[in-house]
């Protein structure tokens, strides 16, 4: 009885806490959005779009580091990732990330797509693939397993006249088996060849 009573309440720990990453996950996606609008709606945006629509050449392909946080594993974590534009607003994003647990290493590839929106492109959505390698049962010898899943992010990326680089937050969902754990990435992207923000020609 004293073993089924410490189960369920592990089990009731756990809802609990998925809970709160759900409430956390919104929270973060509704800020980067507020910010989002915020930035787009500066005097200088508005110029831009009073002046009228202008085109560029796809920015050039980027490469980056990035650290996040697991919510639901409450595990930090550390990964790379690259953008391949194909179009001026769409982008193909391969990375990857290695979470610490405390007695473990979990991984996660992830093949997605992007598109930027607004005219400025601070803010940018998408989703795709994923591939998990993580504990998924609640039992103490559970083993890790390999499962695939699908993304769903949203995410914030400054301009970076001013840097060599590009530094962006990002709010990430995977949904693997019922579950959706809920993470937090940051870091900041280096462009390659060309320049990062090329000038506009008008139409």
């Amino acid at each position: 009885m004293a073993a089924g009573m410490r189960g369920s309440g592990r089990v009731r720990a756990v809802r609990a806490r998925r809970g709160d990453c759900r409430v956390a996950s919104r929270i973060i996606a509704a800020a980067l959005l507020l910010i989002a609008l915020a930035v787009t709606s500066t005097p200088a945006e508005a110029q831009r779009r009073a002046r009228g629509a202008r085109v560029g050449p796809p920015p050039p392909p980027a490469v980056g580091m990035r650290g996040g946080y697991d919510f639901d594993l409450e595990a930090w974590s550390i990964g790379a990732q690259a953008s391949i534009p194909f179009a001026r607003r769409l982008a193909f994003l391969p990375s990857g990330d290695a979470f610490f647990v405390e007695d473990r290493t979990d991984w996660q590839l992830n093949a997605d797509l992007a598109i930027r929106l607004g005219r400025a492109g601070l803010l940018y959505t998408g989703g795709g693939l994923a591939l998990l390698n993580r504990v998924y049962e609640e039992a103490g010898d559970a083993e890790a397993e390999t499962r695939t899943g699908a993304n769903a992010f949203v995410g914030l990326q400054t301009p970076g006249r001013r840097l060599p680089f590009r530094p962006f937050v990002e709010a990430r969902w995977t949904f693997v088996d019922g579950e959706s754990p809920f993470r937090l990435a940051f870091g900041a992207n280096v462009a390659l060849g060309g320049r990062a923000h090329p000038s506009p020609r008008r139409r």
